[in-house]
């Protein structure tokens, strides 16, 4: 890393890195911001040879955040929001409402974003921000309206609001279930690729393919091979691409099932202890827009089918 630099950091250089951290991807942060991803490539390695210090680990499919990276996103999202919201007002345009959560990546691409549309129809002057990351957010502190949090009801925060239960199947895409061939039982995952999940979380763990196939009485079985993911929105991408089968979540099978590129070809659907919390900022919940916000969301929990 190049010697740190003295020059003033310009504001273009931090939006592209934080577009990147937030998204952990130059791609998407390209696509949000219409640069390309070499420009947002330039503008972050410029960033970090004034910093002195790498602000991403840049794996072959993966981009993380250093701790340096780390903490410097968390001082500049703060501001480019509060940047964002003056020049707003100056504007003109502080008329328009805003509702921010915080939500964890794979909960946000495969079931709040794909919503969003119909929240935006109905409520067309209200703009909602979604902070994706793993990170438990202080909601009073960041000023974050609501999150969204996955575990179990002795870890919900007081005044969490259930928003879905979930139970845990296989999954498939129809092109993967033609090449197998017919599934008399789960005996018969033995000639197929399971997509696995190892996050590191307890609910990987406790929600795991081992306890599926014990449930199904073929504790014993080996398949013909794994694919290992640390994201659940990249297992489930895999399996509608027909890579595998993945041990799918309901509230997220739901929508693939729709569409038609998963289903679901057992009856054996295993009880979770993990369910979908709403957490509310106590000084923003009383808000017209926030209000308004909470409630699209739990009746979009409560359509038929919403958790499977």
């Amino acid at each position: 890393m190049a010697r740190q630099s003295r020059r003033p950091i310009g504001l273009a250089q931090l939006r592209g890195f934080e577009a990147a951290a937030r998204h952990l991807s130059f791609t998407m942060a390209a696509e949000e911001l219409h640069l390309t991803q070499s420009s947002i490539s330039r503008q972050v390695q410029t960033l970090e040879e004034e910093i002195g210090k790498p602000l991403f680990v840049r794996r072959t499919r993966e981009l993380g955040l250093t701790s340096a990276g780390q903490a410097l996103y968390r001082v500049v999202r703060t501001a480019i929001g509060d940047i964002d919201r003056t020049v707003a007002e100056l504007r003109g345009t502080a008329q328009r409402k805003r509702v921010t959560l915080t939500t964890w990546p794979s909960f946000a691409s495969l079931w709040l974003v794909p919503r969003l549309a119909a929240f935006a129809r109905v409520q067309p002057d209200i703009d909602i921000r979604i902070e994706s990351t793993d990170a438990m957010l202080d909601l009073e502190d960041e000023g974050i309206d609501f999150a969204v949090r996955y575990c179990r009801d002795e870890s919900a925060p007081h005044n969490a609001t259930v928003l879905m239960d979930e139970e845990i199947t296989p999954a498939m895409s129809p092109s993967l279930l033609e090449r197998l061939g017919p599934l008399s039982g789960p005996e018969d995952l033995a000639r197929a690729t399971l997509l696995v999940l190892e996050d590191g979380l307890q609910s990987a763990i406790e929600n795991s393919w081992e306890r599926w196939l014990t449930l199904a009485g073929v504790p014993n079985l080996q398949p013909a091979g794994r694919l290992l993911f640390n994201y659940i929105d990249q297992s489930m991408q895999a399996a509608a691409r027909g890579q595998g089968v993945v041990l799918a979540r309901t509230p997220f099978l739901r929508d693939f099932a729709e569409r038609g590129e998963l289903l679901a070809p057992f009856a054996l659907r295993m009880p979770s202890r993990y369910r979908y919390f709403l957490v509310e900022n106590p000084a923003t919940e009383a808000t017209p827009h926030a209000r308004a916000f909470r409630d699209w969301l739990i009746g979009q929990t409560q359509r038929p089918n919403a958790a499977g």
